[in-house]
């Protein structure tokens, strides 16, 4: 498998956080935090998007209900109001979009061979393996008891539920995305290796600290 710019980045990058740690493992979680930090401001412009959003969910909701049975009139009375409260529904994307971006590559540099050494290892597991912790008696995607795939869900469930506090009563998507974004994540990342499922719950774990403390600043 070729090395791609942004790979060997990311893979450099690790080989010298690595040297410094002594453990591939941590320096995964070095590194996700490392990229907490480069987006935080995105991640700050981000939030004040969603606060615009949900400053604006009554009109919105009213739009819903007059014009539920025009949904292109609907559409550009939307647009109007997006564009008087400058928002942009879209801005809140970008943040996620990087994250899956360092996903997808930190999965392709730990599926490349000659990436990092094949007994890499964090705790119990292979970084380039599942972190099964128990073998189940049947085949297929939940064979086993993998551990970070399920940590993913439950810290994926508790981010979605505080970024659309406010707003998930009356909208219908937020509502159906507080479930059903954590079970897509459950199924997308239950048997990768483990070091991508390392890298993606230390991310969503530090974006809730992030959110908290973001929350807390705007509460006061």
């Amino acid at each position: 498998m070729t090395i791609g710019p942004l790979e060997g980045v990311i893979l450099q990058t690790l080989k010298k956080l690595s040297e410094i740690t002594g453990n591939y493992g941590i320096a995964i979680i070095l590194l996700t935090a490392l990229i907490r930090i480069i987006i935080l401001p995105l991640t700050i412009k981000q939030e004040k998007s969603m606060k615009k959003m949900r400053d604006i969910q009554p009109e919105i909701d009213k739009l819903r209900e007059k014009y539920k049975d025009n949904p292109q009139e609907m559409q550009i009375k939307m647009q109007e109001i997006y564009k008087k409260n400058q928002v942009n529904p879209l801005a809140g994307c970008l943040p996620l979009f990087i994250q899956m971006c360092i996903f997808i590559t930190l999965f392709r540099v730990l599926n490349n061979a000659n990436s990092i050494p094949n007994d890499a290892t964090f705790l119990w597991f292979n970084l380039k393996q599942p972190d099964a912790l128990v073998k189940l008696p049947f085949t297929g995607i939940f064979s086993a008891i993998n551990i970070f795939p399920l940590l993913n869900t439950v810290v994926t469930f508790f981010q979605q539920k505080m970024m659309s506090t406010g707003t998930q009563d009356s909208n219908p998507q937020m509502k159906t995305m507080l479930y059903t974004l954590p079970l897509v994540i459950l199924v997308m990342t239950y048997n990768m290796p483990s070091g991508v499922s390392l890298y993606w719950f230390t991310s969503s774990l530090l974006a809730v600290i992030q959110q908290f403390f973001i929350m807390k600043g705007r509460n006061n």
